[in-house]
């Protein structure tokens, strides 16, 4: 079973952590120790400082790392920081970028179609994975998205257990969002969601450096699902959806 992290960043923080990965090295040497054998990784510049320098930050940071692939922060272009979603993609195919992430209330902007339509519909045109964390969107903007926008795969990081009520009714009514797993902690939680909803609907995660992966890893590997659920949940599902 390999283990593909959906959900780790790397980057100095305004307010750092004990025990930070602010490099790609760090990043490479922590997952090979606790054996996790790929990542998609965010710079956390994209939320903190700036989405367009961070992107280049991240590609240059990774560049020797084949096993950590570069997840892009993406935001609207109205205010001429980031460039319209037409450009974006372009440079979004050129780099080989594989998911992108958004952070609309840290940053001050809306999910809703009235700002982020022509964005939504790129990334949807191109099946590009959408990455959003639970805290900076809503159970009505995740249902809105993904009933608007059917081709676009949106990936729910960072959803506690207490969540659960409303990640269950999202993932009844809708068919394109996935639920990453590093703080779903509920009690059989992924046994349940195999059952009710499919294997294929969750991605392995870690949340490194917020959180150890040991954690994370456990719950997969311990879980009363079939060893093939196992190997979809650690790693096949994110491949899938990343086209690798």
């Amino acid at each position: 079973m390999k283990f593909f992290d959906s959900n780790c960043c790397i980057g100095q923080l305004s307010v750092p952590l004990p025990k930070h990965v602010g490099s790609a090295s760090e990043l490479d040497e922590l997952l090979k120790s606790a054996g996790i054998d790929e990542a998609l990784v965010n710079h956390i510049g994209g939320k903190e400082y700036s989405p367009v320098e961070s992107n280049q930050w991240i590609l240059d940071e990774l560049h020797d790392y084949p096993n950590l692939h570069p997840c892009w922060c993406v935001m609207p272009h109205h205010t001429g920081e980031f460039p319209h979603p037409r450009e974006l993609i372009d440079m979004i195919r050129d780099e080989n970028i594989r998911g992108v992430r958004v952070f609309p209330k840290t940053q001050n902007w809306s999910l809703s179609e009235w700002s982020s339509l022509e964005l939504l519909n790129a990334l949807g045109a191109f099946e590009i994975p959408l990455f959003i964390d639970y805290s900076e969107t809503s159970p009505d903007q995740l249902y809105s998205i993904c009933d608007k926008h059917p081709k676009l795969p949106v990936v729910l990081t960072g959803a506690p257990f207490r969540f659960s009520r409303l990640i269950y009714a999202l993932l009844s009514e809708t068919k394109n969002l996935y639920l990453e797993t590093s703080q779903f902690q509920l009690h059989s939680g992924i046994e349940d969601v195999c059952n009710k909803f499919g294997a294929s609907r969750l991605l392995f995660g870690t949340s490194v450096p917020d959180f150890s992966p040991g954690p994370s890893m456990m719950a997969i590997k311990y879980a009363g699902i079939s060893d093939d659920e196992k190997a979809m949940i650690a790693g096949g599902n994110l491949k899938n959806l990343l086209n690798m």
